[in-house]
């Protein structure tokens, strides 16, 4: 694959990962000239009507959403009998990655990835899509700090009955909702309590419920109660703690019903304010007051906290209190429950099974062998014999390493990977000179592999940058780029981090959607203020701090919100013709919440991204959300003349067909 141009047009540059049902490589797209990720389905499930359709899916529903903290879906088509999806290719690294190298993470660490990852679901929810997978795994961290929300495979409409297919559980067992560990109806709230579990394992560097099997650890989704994290990191603050632990709630009802009510406790906590403990965790110390002290006490908490808990709902005439202190416990038909129990461990065992096709479907993993040090024929056994391929990549100069021995390994030991995959080593060539390479404008972790591949150590400190573009990249380094140094050396590398403050962008004037949206890309908080205006419901009035104001990242930024009804039509903004990219016509009708949709025509007399036309034209009213055709130049793949499609007019006009590229 790798070296590839796919479907004519994506140049496959290096594979990046690999799933339960694609592989994903690093491309260029030929035809707009940027990278790209691309998702190509398994060649053994393209013709699974199933997979094929979980496919489709996460290419429709993230299509839909554009927004800073969702991964962008660029294209997707058929080729080479398979099926592929074009999305925003991030420099980055997953958040199971960060959780595995970092956890536990700091209090104020946590707030901010969860509440980008809250942004991305609460904009989701408002168009009636819930993702069903939230897991760090499909949770991506940019090199500025910026979280992406991928992977909406099993994504549905809110309007969806289950979440069961084909007679199995979708999801990830760590990471499961108790309603859809039993197969029940999903909602906006489901999507919450996974995003708990991420945020308790973020904060603890542990899951709330782990097993030997998924059964084990569904059941304990529906029944168990996780410890508090404060029993696990004992300096995690008591709001944050409290946030994790009502996400968790066993209901809906007993936890956040809404994206946004979780995004204001998220606020709390950055603020300092008291949350209260959910009923679930309050002291046992309380169990033995009599119902009539427990009931004062509950109307007296629920006076003094700074949100409101839900009950948990109780069947049947008696009260909450009732129910813990009623002598002798009635006797009860137990048959129910054990029908409940047998149908949990029915779909428990469906998802068992799913789970560990999906598991195997990505190649059995085993753990790399340490080599350094060895002769190469012991290096190539030890590597061979654990299952992987051997690849000597070359010598190199080694001050400590012996001559003929392996200096260097890549993956490195213990790096979990797919056998079969190959295992690189470098053999030392005894001490010697080495030429430093110039490393400025690389990437740290390139520029620390190509001092690796020449026996030098490196050394790497930071230094802030105003400069987007530097950030994550090498500035200096020394000894200088040229300079003969011996096998061994340590080269310090200075590279670019983002600076400690940030501009406020000017944000009057627009939807609060969208200045929530900017604000939250930019890593800063917004908190929402409903004022009286004749302006239209919904837009941003005022703002505090103002315009170019230099904020920390993680400040709060008030916005004033135009308090009259929002009406249901928009007039379409100006793009077309104005010599915008896709990417800023994109933007710009972001604003006005409405969607483009694509159609590429070969032309040269406008540069490849431009946007030529849009339909319908500029100051129309139409529906919000609706879609905004945008005729869009591509670069002309033959020297060929095209002629634009005949109409009535003496301009080229946007067809309504659907691209080939789309399913």
């Amino acid at each position: 694959m790798i070296g590839r141009v796919f479907d004519d047009r994506y140049e496959v540059v290096r594979k990046v990962g690999s799933g339960g049902m694609a592989d994903v490589f690093l491309a260029n797209d030929r035809l707009l000239g940027r990278q790209v990720a691309l998702k190509v389905l398994f060649g053994r499930y393209a013709h699974d009507e199933q997979f094929v359709e979980r496919f489709r899916r996460e290419a429709s529903s993230a299509a839909s959403l554009n927004h800073p903290n969702i991964v962008q879906i660029y294209d997707r088509g058929e080729a080479e009998d398979t099926y592929y999806i074009a999305m925003e290719y991030l420099e980055g690294r997953s958040l199971k990655e960060i959780i595995l190298k970092y956890a536990p993470l700091s209090s104020e660490l946590v707030v901010s990835i969860s509440t980008q990852i809250v942004e991305a679901l609460r904009f989701a929810h408002r168009r009636d899509v819930i993702h069903r997978d939230i897991k760090p795994q499909n949770i991506i961290v940019d090199n500025e700090g910026r979280v992406k929300v991928t992977d909406f495979g099993i994504a549905r409409a809110g309007s969806a009955s289950t979440m069961t297919e084909a007679g199995s559980i979708l999801g990830t067992a760590h990471y499961l909702s108790p309603e859809q560990a039993k197969g029940q109806p999903v909602e906006a709230a489901s999507d919450l309590y996974s995003l708990g579990v991420l945020m308790y394992e973020m904060a603890t560097g542990k899951l709330p419920f782990n097993g030997d099997n998924p059964v084990s650890i569904a059941m304990q989704h529906v029944h168990d109660q996780p410890a508090p994290p404060s029993s696990l990191v004992q300096d995690i603050p008591e709001n944050l703690e409290a946030v994790i632990l009502r996400a968790l709630g066993k209901q809906p009802v007993e936890r956040y019903l809404t994206a946004q009510a979780l995004l204001e406790d998220l606020g709390r906590v950055q603020d300092g304010e008291e949350i209260s403990i959910p009923p679930a965790y309050v002291e046992e110390t309380t169990r033995i007051m009599s119902p009539a002290s427990v009931a004062a006490a509950a109307v007296a908490a629920s006076g003094s906290q700074a949100t409101q808990i839900r009950r948990r709902a109780i069947e049947g005439p008696e009260s909450v209190t009732d129910s813990y202190y009623a002598e002798p416990p009635r006797r009860q038909n137990i048959w129910p429950w054990v029908l409940v129990i047998v149908l949990i461990l029915a779909l428990a065992g469906a998802a068992y099974a799913i789970f560990s096709n999906w598991g195997s479907a990505g190649g059995e993993k085993a753990s790399v062998p340490g080599v350094v040090n060895l002769t190469e024929s012991a290096a190539k056994k030890a590597i061979e014999d654990a299952g992987f391929e051997f690849k000597r990549e070359g010598e190199q100069p080694s001050a400590t390493v012996k001559v003929g021995n392996v200096s260097r390994q890549q993956p490195t030991e213990g790096t979990l990977l797919a056998k079969g995959e190959a295992v690189s080593v470098y053999v030392s060539s005894g001490k010697g000179k080495v030429e430093v390479p110039s490393l400025a404008g690389m990437d740290q972790a390139k520029a620390s592999n190509e001092l690796g591949k020449l026996g030098l150590e490196v050394d790497p400190q930071t230094e802030a940058t105003q400069d987007r573009n530097q950030v994550g990249k090498v500035l200096r380094q020394n000894p200088a780029a040229g300079e003969s140094v011996d096998a061994g050396t340590t080269v310090t590398i200075t590279v670019g981090i983002a600076s400690n403050t940030v501009a406020v962008p000017r944000l009057i004037g627009m939807n609060q959607d969208a200045a929530e949206a900017l604000l939250s890309s930019m890593g800063l908080v917004t908190k929402r203020e409903m004022v009286a205006s004749t302006l239209t419901g919904g837009t941003v009035v005022d703002q505090n701090p103002k315009e170019k104001a230099e904020v920390e990242p993680g400040a709060t930024v008030t916005i004033f919100v135009s308090n009259a009804p929002e009406p249901t039509k928009v007039k379409v903004p100006a793009v077309g013709g104005l010599h915008l990219t896709l990417q800023q016509a994109t933007a710009k009708l972001a604003t006005y919440q409405l969607r483009p949709r694509v159609t590429y025509y070969e032309t040269a007399d406008y540069p490849p991204g431009e946007v030529i036309q849009q339909d319908p034209v500029a100051g129309a009213e139409v529906d919000r959300g609706s879609f905004v055709e945008l005729l869009v130049a591509a670069e002309p793949t033959t020297t060929t003349t095209t002629e634009p499609p005949t109409t009535t007019t003496s301009e080229p006009t946007l067809t309504t067909t659907t691209p080939s590229t789309v399913f």
